[in-house]
């Protein structure tokens, strides 16, 4: 099937496995126990008392959700077009718009999507108790004896139950999910998409560093919300570490290897990718030697230019000597190529 039902059979079935993915992580966390790990008495790791998250479940959600959705839709609705499809406003009009910003969004909910599921999997297996753990259960063991007894002190406990009343199921059931981080692996996935998704889209004239202030205040929120998961003693450190490290390594690829967000570097043997260039085109090595035929030849004729090579397109020095070809560079520009 091809044209646009072909392309909206596509875009429902890339829906579709994205819902299934949401669905299978939402239903590994109701329906999955944690694997059950035993502690030592005295264990002061899990010693700390129980503190209120600084930044709430409900808030990383929320904020993953929305702002890097809002920082797509702002570029890909109000970015300038190509200089070639300027000319034809018909063919990058609103539905090419909203077909890319459906396109740019839905990569990054998968990969949000591939994350999560990837983070409560990781805490069923390990099963990892956290910072809070004596505080929040207060362990009874079989024989009706407690951490205060001395005879358990030393000894690996695995049978226990917690006689804590005052705590809440919800506390109670997250107790032994500490490694990773879920805060912290949803929120960097989320701020280093943005951060990825900017240094391969946005464009500013103002000032070169604009763009990299904005990256780098988006990441430094995601270090504080990461951070804050130690402070509060929800997490080990350890655990903010493999989240973090989670967190980047889906946006990375995400970024590079789904979305394709940097196609346009990529040489293969048909030419760049259609994001920048036509397909089709020759190799750097070939065209340099043909642009210095092109070059003899021109000169033989009474010093005519010759023709630009494909992939000096949009370069500085080219661009000034033959302001023709000039609109070639709006591409570049538009992607943040041209300081």
């Amino acid at each position: 099937m091809s044209g646009k039902y072909g392309k909206l059979l596509r875009g429902l079935c890339d829906l579709l496995l994205w819902a299934a993915l949401s669905t299978a992580s939402l239903l590994l966390m109701k329906l999955v126990a944690p694997a059950r790990r035993g502690f030592f008495c005295g264990d002061e790791s899990l010693s700390y008392p129980l503190k209120d998250s600084t930044i709430g479940t409900i808030t990383v959600i929320v904020v993953t959700l929305s702002v890097p959705s809002l920082v797509i839709a702002a570029v890909e609705l109000f970015k300038q077009p190509p200089a070639k499809e300027a000319a034809r406003r018909s063919d990058y009009g609103c539905a090419t718009r909203l077909g890319q910003l459906y396109k740019q969004a839905g990569c990054y909910l998968f990969g949000l999507a591939m994350v999560t599921f990837c983070t409560v999997f990781t805490k069923l297996c390990i099963g990892r108790l956290r910072p809070h753990f004596f505080a929040v259960c207060q362990p009874a063991m079989e024989d009706g004896s407690s951490c205060a007894d001395a005879h358990n002190l030393g000894q690996y406990i695995t049978s226990y139950s917690c006689r804590n009343t005052n705590a809440t199921s919800f506390q109670q059931h997250q107790l032994n999910q500490s490694f990773p981080s879920g805060h912290a692996s949803m929120i960097m996935y989320a701020m280093w998409y943005v951060a990825i998704y900017l240094q391969a889209t946005l464009s500013t004239r103002v000032s070169k560093l604009l763009k990299h202030l904005l990256q780098f205040l988006f990441v430094m929120f995601g270090w504080y919300v990461a951070l804050s998961r130690i402070t509060d003693y929800w997490h080990h450190w350890s655990d903010v570490l493999a989240g973090v490290l989670l967190g980047v390594l889906f946006a990375w690829l995400t970024a590079v290897h789904i979305a394709d967000l940097f196609a346009f570097r990529r040489w293969t043997r048909s030419g760049y990718s259609a994001h920048t260039l036509k397909r089709g085109q020759v190799s750097p090595k070939s065209s340099t030697k043909s642009q210095s035929q092109s070059q003899s030849t021109a000169a033989a004729a009474g010093g005519v230019p010759p023709a630009l090579p494909a992939y000096t397109f949009g370069t500085l020095p080219y661009t000034a000597a033959y302001p023709a070809q000039a609109q070639y560079a709006q591409t570049y520009h538009n992607y943040g190529y041209v300081p």
